[in-house]
């Protein structure tokens, strides 16, 4: 019966005893709802571990929609649910996308940097299970902010925060020398997400593995020139400012900042690239 009101809403129905073909779209969701879900609970694991734990997260991510009868959002994550179980590449959600607070943007623009960073990095193959924990958690933190569910939201912030860090550490042998701090557009404050890069950085110094830090600021292409170079050194100088608080002696440090000038992710002039954002922390 739902099914034919689905039907019937796409337009398959009889006029003047002419079928109409229905709405390509409309029935594309009923395939969603009716075969292809039942179909990807119901298969063996097959394909990449990565993709294979993407499957189950967005899975899940679907029933709790559903849970809150929440139409579009068991409609998305089902369709990613469906992109994951045939290996296709399935990425995390873009904060652009979702009507946020104001106040939560840069922090999540942020965090999906890191997380683009950790899995571009090779962790979809070293770390595949807590990849696909980290980037199912980014968008269950995502949606449950743009829904104002602040408690939701915190679980989902710390199953994502626990996931990246250990896809990080599965990582460090064989990555360079370099920790990454990412900032909103516009931004040079420290975000909760990247005080905890800073933090893991501060612990390493104290216990030995450092000895001299090196802080380089990047912005990306959007904005003038000049501009890029005063907020990448302000980028630079924030994260230098968090070291310092947490033990790291200003001796220790050494500063330096490029503007747009060596983009992580090549751009077109003008464009926002949330990667291009940040402080590199190398050392010796």
């Amino acid at each position: 019966m739902v099914l034919g009101v689905v039907l019937t809403a796409a337009g398959c129905v009889n006029v003047d005893n002419r079928m109409v073909a229905p709405e390509p779209t409309l029935l594309d969701d009923a395939d969603l709802l009716f075969v292809d879900m039942d179909a990807v609970r119901q298969m063996v694991p097959q394909g990449a571990p990565f993709s294979q734990g993407l499957r189950v997260g967005y899975l899940d991510l679907t029933d709790q929609a559903a849970g809150r009868v929440d139409l579009a959002d068991r409609m998305h994550f089902g369709r990613k649910a469906v992109a994951s179980a045939k290996g296709l590449n399935v990425q995390p959600d873009q904060p652009a996308l979702r009507r946020l607070p104001e106040a939560a943007k840069g922090e999540l623009e942020a965090g999906r940097a890191r997380l683009m960073a950790a899995l571009e990095g090779n962790g979809r193959l070293r770390a595949p299970a807590d990849a696909s924990k980290a980037q199912t958690a980014f968008d269950c933190w995502l949606e449950r902010t743009e829904a104002g569910d602040q408690a939701g939201a915190q679980v989902c912030k710390a199953r994502f925060e626990e996931a990246v860090a250990a896809v990080e550490r599965a990582l460090g042998p064989a990555a360079p020398q370099q920790y990454l701090v990412f900032f909103a557009w516009d931004r040079a404050d420290i975000s909760p997400v990247a005080l905890q890069v800073i933090e893991q950085v501060a612990a390493d110094y104290k216990a030995g593995r450092m000895v001299r830090l090196h802080l380089a600021g990047h912005a990306d292409r959007s904005g003038p020139e000049a501009y890029n170079m005063r907020l990448s050194e302000r980028r630079a100088r924030a994260v230098a400012r968090e070291l310092e608080r947490l033990g790291v002696p200003q001796s220790a440090l050494d500063l330096k900042w490029y503007g747009e000038t060596r983009p992580r992710v090549p751009t077109a002039d003008g464009v926002r690239e949330a990667q291009n954002r940040r402080v590199e922390i190398t050392w010796d």
